[in-house]
């Protein structure tokens, strides 16, 4: 069958060569009807053994005879060959007359075969199905090429959401492996093109199909789908950021030090060998500093090319830019719109370019950072990731609007909470919970949709201020305690009285201060005649916390009830777990432990403050040591409560 097949796809000269073979020898209806039988049988052997032709004769006659059979049982025998006309025609041979014609056509079939090019012979598709096969793979090039430009578009949402603390996977190693794949496929294709473009040359085809013009169709698609694929391969994988911080990419200080990283995702063993230099390009093409009055021009204070190398350990190619710096240009002439953007809310962009020539391609390839913010002070930063985290909380096209602050749309809670939390999840490896997301829903949420604007997040009152400031404290004394769980921190005062009420006495709970900065506090509950009180105690600054830990004041702080008489209320953090239990290992070392060299036992002062609850029985006198004494924050109540005119004297 294969090789009628293949008579069947030569063009009309050869097919009338094929008809004038059969011509008053054999039927060519025959023929095409019982090719496949007709070639598996062996009619050399047929040709010179009477016995073997006989066996090959009836095989067709039967053959015959199946199809008329089966025609019948389908009510189909109008619509098919004449089968029982064909048996009857073959009944005229003698079975070794019959074999030498069709032994003699065989040979003469394959002759014809022989003289047209390799592509068209009966061993290999023909150049027609070649074009067709080539056309077909070509096309779902284009769709995985679609899909993995959808793929690469998500994971570049995923790294704007990691850049502002997401756990999203950011990994490259799927989108390297798909896009040097379908690179590695274009380039056969091409090759395949190429070989099929001078078998054409070679053999001079007077195929209409195997004309120059599917071939240059074929050829341009498949060099547009590969500068396509190769265009996008360039990718910052590692964002800008500065080693002094790096959990906040995407902000950079002039004269500092900060790098980033760039990957081409189409890794060819071909281009390991190329030199391709990538060069960092700052604010390039970037409309606003034509335009924009007062946005501020920046230069890279060395040349920073890298070349595009191979990352061993990952098996990649990679360009690392580790010691790059910023200085602004100054003294730029007015531009013609006036910017109303602070500094922390002016955005701009890096681009990484090169020129790339391969494959006879020669590209000029682009790759863009994520919006970064350049500041000249560290008192800057706090108000620089507010900018960062706004604008990346949302998907982002490829055109950067480096003028989003200029009129800034409001965020959703949910959409800011989230990225909220990520802040706690980054610094002290743990989320904040349904309630403490509550309290700050109050503090940030001031519309009645349940939107939060820029100016009430960042401007006003400074709330997200407030927020860092408690992520400071977190990092650096706090974050075992957070990280354990132990600390309440985004309470209200309200909420925190009506929570310990109903909990026994010398129960407490850690909660961060909402009138000071970068400060915790703790409130407990005791009770007098059964009736509850809750204190809380003047918060503990970063300052003290750097001096004494604040396990330590949990353990060491009492209270004076008389003059002689210390107590330390602190007994069960809340809901009812012993402080031992939970800051046990965190105290420092016993007093014993702490001899010095001298052999005497040091010193430590108390924190101490005088109770404020009223004793169950009134003392008589108050004998009160005001100095060095840390004061509840309802001590004026404590004041009204112990004046003797409110003591019922006996």
């Amino acid at each position: 069958m294969a090789q009628w097949q293949a008579l069947l796809r030569l063009d009309a000269a050869l097919q009338a060569r094929v008809s004038q073979l059969y011509e008053g020898k054999f039927p060519r209806e025959i023929r095409h009807c019982l090719c496949v039988l007709i070639e598996s049988l062996d009619w050399d052997s047929a040709a010179g053994k009477e016995n073997e032709a006989f066996t090959c004769f009836h095989a067709l006659l039967r053959d015959l005879q199946e199809r008329f059979t089966r025609s019948v049982q389908e009510n189909s025998l109008l619509q098919g060959p004449d089968y029982n006309g064909m048996k009857e025609y073959l009944l005229k041979y003698k079975p070794l007359n019959l074999a030498l014609i069709l032994s003699e056509c065989l040979k003469e079939e394959k002759k014809i075969l022989a003289s047209v090019s390799e592509a068209q012979t009966c061993f290999s598709p023909d150049t027609d199905q070649k074009w067709k096969d080539l056309d077909n793979k070509v096309n779902k090039l284009k769709t995985l090429i679609m899909v993995k430009e959808v793929e690469l578009r998500e994971w570049k949402h995923r790294q704007q959401l990691a850049c502002i603390g997401s756990p999203a996977d950011t990994s490259l190693d799927h989108l390297q492996e798909g896009f040097t794949s379908l690179a590695e496929v274009l380039l056969r294709v091409l090759k395949q093109l190429q070989e099929l473009k001078e078998q054409n040359d070679k053999h001079d085809s007077t195929d209409a199909s195997s004309q120059p013009g599917p071939m240059a169709v074929i050829e341009n698609q498949t060099r547009s789908l590969l500068t396509q694929l190769l265009e996008n391969a360039l990718v910052v994988e590692i964002q800008p950021v500065m080693s002094s911080l790096p959990k906040r990419p995407l902000i950079l200080k002039t004269g500092v030090r900060f790098s980033a990283k760039v990957r081409f995702l189409a890794n060819l063993p071909e281009l390991q060998k190329c030199l391709h230099k990538v060069k960092p390009v700052f604010d390039k093409d970037v409309e606003e500093v034509k335009t924009v009055k007062w946005f501020r021009h920046f230069y890279f204070c060395r040349d920073e090319c890298k070349m595009l190398d191979v990352d061993t350990a990952k098996a990649c190619l990679v360009a690392e830019f580790g010691d790059m710096t910023l200085q602004e240009i100054k003294g730029k002439a007015k531009r013609s719109i006036e910017s109303r953007l602070v500094v922390t809310e002016e955005l701009h962009i890096i681009k990484f370019v090169t020129q790339f020539h391969y494959a006879g391609l020669k590209l000029n390839i682009e790759a863009s950072t994520l919006p970064v913010v350049v500041i000249s002070a560290t008192t800057q930063v706090t108000s620089a990731w507010a900018s960062i985290m706004w604008y990346n909380i949302l998907p982002t096209s490829e055109t950067r609007n480096l003028q989003h602050f200029v009129d800034p749309p409001p965020l959703t809670w949910e959409q800011l909470s989230q990225v909220l939390s990520w802040q706690f999840l980054c610094t002290g490896k743990r989320e904040l919970n349904e309630n403490q997301l509550s309290m700050l829903r109050d503090k940030f949420v001031d519309d009645p949709d349940g939107l939060v604007h820029w100016s009430n997040f960042s401007r006003n009152e400074h709330a997200w201020a407030w927020i860092d400031g408690i992520l400071d404290l977190i990092k650096k004394p706090l974050v075992k305690l957070w990280q354990d769980g132990f600390i309440m921190g985004f309470i209200s005062r309200e909420r925190t009285a009506e929570l310990l009420k109903e909990k026994q006495t010398g129960t407490f709970l850690l909660r961060f201060s909402e009138s000071k900065k970068n400060a915790i506090s703790f409130s407990w509950v005791d009770h007098s005649n059964g009736v509850p009180f809750v204190h809380s105690i003047e918060p503990y600054t970063m300052d003290e916390l750097k001096k004494t830990s604040l396990p330590d004041y949990i353990n060491t702080y009492s209270l004076r009830v008389r003059k002689s008489t210390l107590t330390n209320p602190l007994i069960y953090l809340y809901p009812d777990i012993h402080k031992d239990i939970a800051f046990g290992q965190y105290y420092t070392t016993t007093a014993e432990k702490k001899l010095s060299k001298d052999g005497y036992v040091g010193r430590e002062k108390v924190d101490l403050s005088d109770h404020p609850t009223p004793p169950p029985s009134p003392p008589l006198y108050m004998d009160i040591d005001m100095d060095n004494v840390r004061r509840p924050d309802n001590c004026e109540w404590m004041q009204d409560y112990f004046h003797p005119n409110n003591w019922d004297i006996l």
